[in-house]
Order: structure tokens, then C-alpha cells, then sequence
């Protein structure tokens, strides 16, 4: 057993996955996987550095048997004295509201989960309990469905801290021999062993097929996946490179290039360049875009072609332009006549295009349900500053954000936070009376906002969806 902590802790400092003074949140859905994994963190926090909490998500897929799932969780968090965070997600309901993929739809609101418990808490790191065995199937779904070979990554960025996988170079039957010397109590999920989904039936029609072939297979394939997913750094920063040098962007900030200087390129870098331009239009479409393969070789193969234009329908109205020499992205116009400037006045709720907004004393007896994804945020302003206004932003528009000397141009910071075209076209700012910008609900806030009251004669801010 010393042996195998050892390894999780070389795992751990090699690549650099939980820096010191890391606030660690592990996902516990009270599996085996995850128990031993908090357990271990918490075994080691002193060693490591860190604070540890956890947390659990509950679908409401099973009933009573998947919220006493939680107990177990929790039980091991009291023994340790972390925070345990519980949250129940009416997964059944949503499904027959709206319909979609199971999997797909658990995964996107545990997620959300975990963002919204990160930031309330600062917590910069998530720690999940994935091993080996995942690892496998993971690389078998992705060949499966002819994607790249590139497994789950050690670690990736979320909006919030990063997502890490400090088990990957365990095997299953290690995880279980763990949590028996250490007489850990664990729930098994029977939806694991019923074969409705591809990594199910992976796990058991497949792996044990290979793994009888060899034994090591697992290990070794967390081996593979770990140089191959530097390799892809090294070549997509190499990319990224080459894309610097090319790229202009036109007014709307929408990416041009030149079709020789794109052809100067290597070939082994040319798809992943493509891919960098799609990355340029974030967006759920886009995103789904970018990963197609069937996508990027089309866009290439128009590239390469130099007979006559081009127009590609890429993904919600972006449009790919060739002019001969001349590449670009282009969007259709959205109309925005519709989104007037108004005045918010104080303790009603003000619908502007898809988003509503909300201001009031912060000592006020606010009777409406907030929701999670509401923004809530406080400011102070004197009385000759108000009521705020919200209009488009306009170039020229600047705002003055904590710790910065000088107020930042709005277009530069909806180019930083990464805002998709879609967006900056019908982008609101919120002004002072006397028309100075004082935020950009939804991406970033100016310096008299912050998330806790001041003291003083303080107002609390609300920004949400119009369908809540």
C-alpha cells in the first residue's frame, strides 16, 4: 500500500497537478474510485499542502438509493472534518422538459454544480477519481468513433481552477484492494453494469478481451496518453505560432488571413491551425464544429483549391469566406434595433433583448427566487449617479476595472473573456447617469461591483436569464 501512495504522489509532483496552498475539491459520487481518492487527499493534505472539501451531485436517477449515496460521502468528510457540499439535480425532469443525452445533460449540470461550489468557496482545483481502466475505455470510445487518440487529459482549465486526475496511473483492482485496507465504505452504481451505454459495453465486452491479452494494457495506455498529449501541446503551441503570424482580424474582430502565407505553413500543423480559426467564434455550435473532423478537412481542401470564391456555412450564421487569396470568417448581420437604451429604475425587474436586469438597496426585503445562475453582485454609488441605464457597448467605450491605473477599452475586454461574435453584437453595458461604464453584465464587472456588501449605504445588482 505505501507503494501505491507513493506512485499517486510522484504521479502528483511530476506533472504538477495540485500545487501547494491548493484549496481541492474532490467530485464524490460515493464510488469507489472517488472515496479512495478523497480519502487520499485528505490522508495526505498536510504532506500535499492543501485543503480539502468534497462534494456530491445527485441526478435523482435512483430514486432514494442515489441520494443515500451522499450519506456515505459524507460520513467520511465528518471522519476527516472537510466541508461536504450535497446538491440534487431533477435530471428526469429537465429530460422530460427539454429532452437530450442523459450522460451529456448529468455531465453539463455537474459541472455547473462544481464551477458555481468553486468560486463561492475558491477552490482551485478539481480532483476527480478516474484510473487507468478509464483511461482505456476512453481511448477505445474515441477510436470507436474515429476521433483522436488523445484519452482524458492529466489535468484542463475550467472557467474556474483546473480538473485533475491524481488517479490515472492506478488500475481498478488497486482502487478496490485500497479501499479494503483501509475499510473504506463505497457504493456501487448498478446503472454501471448495465451495458445501455457505449462505455459500459467497452468496459465489459471489450477491456477484459484486451486485458487477457495483456495485463498491462491499462497502464500502459496512461503511459501512451500522457507523452502523446505533450506531443499534441508541443505541436499545437507550434500551431498557435504559425496562426499569430498570419491572422489579422477585421473591425469585428472576426479572423482574416492570407491563403499563401496559410499554404507556407507545415502540413502537420495546417488542420490544427484550422481548428484555432474555428476556436475563434466560441459558441456551444462552434465548439461542436471544431471538433469534426469532416469540418476542418472540408475548410482545407477549400483552402487548398484556388479556383474562384467560396462561401462555407461553418455554424450559427458564421459563414466561411475564400476571395481568391483572401480567407476569412464572416457573420450575418443580427438585428439589434430592438435592444434602445433604458433607464433601470430602482426595485423593478427590466427586460432587455434576452437578459433582465434587477437593482436595489442591499437592505431591501428582496421577495424574488434566485436562482444559482442568477449574477448577484453589490456596489455603492452617491445618489447623483443614479438610476443606471443599459444600452449596446460602442467602440470607444471604456471601464475601469479593479486594480487596473487605467480604464480598459470594453472591445478589448470582450476580446480577452473570450466573447463570441454573436454576443459583442448584442452586447449590453450598464452606465452611470452621468454615462460613464460602470459593467458588462454577464462577462466582466467595474471596480465599484463586488461580490460582497460594503459598508456604507450599499445596492445589490441581479442579472439573469429572461426564461427564469
Amino acid at each position: 500500500m505505501k507503494r501505491l501512495q507513493q506512485e499517486v504522489l510522484k504521479f502528483i509532483e511530476r506533472y504538477r497537478l495540485i500545487p501547494p496552498s491548493s484549496r481541492v475539491l474532490v467530485a464524490c459520487s460515493g464510488g469507489v474510485d472517488s472515496i479512495s481518492l478523497l480519502h487520499f487527499l485528505a490522508n495526505h493534505r498536510q504532506l500535499l499542502d492543501i485543503e480539502v472539501g468534497a462534494v456530491h451531485i445527485d441526478h435523482m436517477l435512483r430514486g432514494q438509493e442515489s441520494a443515500e449515496d451522499a450519506y456515505v460521502v459524507k460520513e467520511l468528510c465528518n471522519k476527516f472534518r472537510l466541508p461536504f457540499y450535497s446538491e440534487a439535480v431533477p435530471i428526469p425532469t429537465i429530460l422530460e422538459r427539454s429532452g437530450g443525452n442523459v450522460q451529456l445533460l448529468c455531465r453539463e449540470e455537474r459541472y455547473d454544480c462544481f464551477k458555481r461550489i468553486m468560486q463561492a468557496d475558491k477552490y482551485t482545483v478539481l480532483a476527480t477519481g478516474h484510473h487507468a481502466e478509464d483511461q482505456l475505455e476512453t481511448i477505445l470510445i474515441q477510436l470507436s468513433k474515429s476521433q483522436s487518440l488523445n484519452g482524458m487529459p492529466l489535468q484542463r482549465a475550467l472557467s474556474i481552477g483546473n480538473v485533475v486526475r491524481p488517479f490515472l496511473p492506478l488500475k481498478k483492482s488497486e482502487l478496490y484492494a485500497y479501499a479494503d485496507y483501509y475499510t473504506l465504505k463505497f457504493r456501487e452504481d448498478p446503472s454501471n453494469e448495465r451495458d445501455d451505454y457505449l462505455r459500459n459495453r467497452m468496459r465489459h465486452q471489450v477491456v477484459p478481451l484486451l486485458t487477457a491479452e495483456n495485463p498491462s494494457i491499462a497502464s500502459s495506455t496512461v503511459r501512451q496518453t500522457v507523452q502523446r498529449q505533450a506531443d499534441e501541446e508541443f505541436l499545437r503551441q507550434l500551431a498557435t505560432e504559425h496562426w499569430q503570424q498570419i491572422v489579422t482580424y477585421t473591425k469585428e474582430q472576426l479572423p482574416s488571413f492570407d491563403r499563401e502565407a496559410f499554404l507556407a505553413i507545415p502540413k502537420a500543423l495546417q488542420k490544427r491551425v484550422i481548428q484555432l480559426l474555428l476556436s475563434c467564434l466560441p459558441s456551444p455550435e462552434i465548439e461542436k464544429v471544431e471538433q469534426r473532423s469532416t469540418v476542418v478537412d472540408e475548410l482545407l481542401q477549400h483552402i487548398e483549391n484556388p479556383a474562384g470564391n467560396v462561401t462555407v456555412d461553418v455554424a450559427n450564421g458564421y459563414q466561411f469566406v475564400r476571395e481568391y487569396d483572401k480567407l476569412l470568417i464572416t457573420k450575418k448581420d443580427m438585428n439589434t434595433k430592438a435592444l434602445s437604451p433604458l433607464i433601470l429604475e430602482k426595485g423593478m425587474w427590466h427586460t432587455w433583448g434576452s437578459i433582465q436586469f434587477y437593482w436595489q438597496q442591499a437592505d431591501a426585503d428582496v421577495i424574488e427566487t434566485f436562482y444559482p445562475s442568477h449574477d448577484i453582485k453589490y456596489f455603492q454609488l452617491p445618489a447623483d449617479e443614479l438610476p443606471l441605464s443599459v444600452r449596446l457597448w460602442q467602440p470607444g467605450d471604456r471601464i475601469q476595472l479593479k486594480g487596473m491605473s487605467q480604464a480598459k477599452r470594453v472591445s478589448r475586454v470582450l476580446i480577452d473573456e473570450k466573447v463570441g461574435m454573436s454576443q459583442r453584437k448584442q452586447q449590453a453595458v450598464i452606465t452611470t447617469a452621468s454615462g460613464v461604464v460602470c459593467a458588462v453584465p454577464g462577462v466582466r464587472y467595474g471596480e465599484m461591483f463586488s461580490y460582497h456588501r460594503s459598508e456604507g449605504e450599499s445596492y445589490i445588482w441581479i442579472t439573469r436569464e429572461k426564461d427564469r
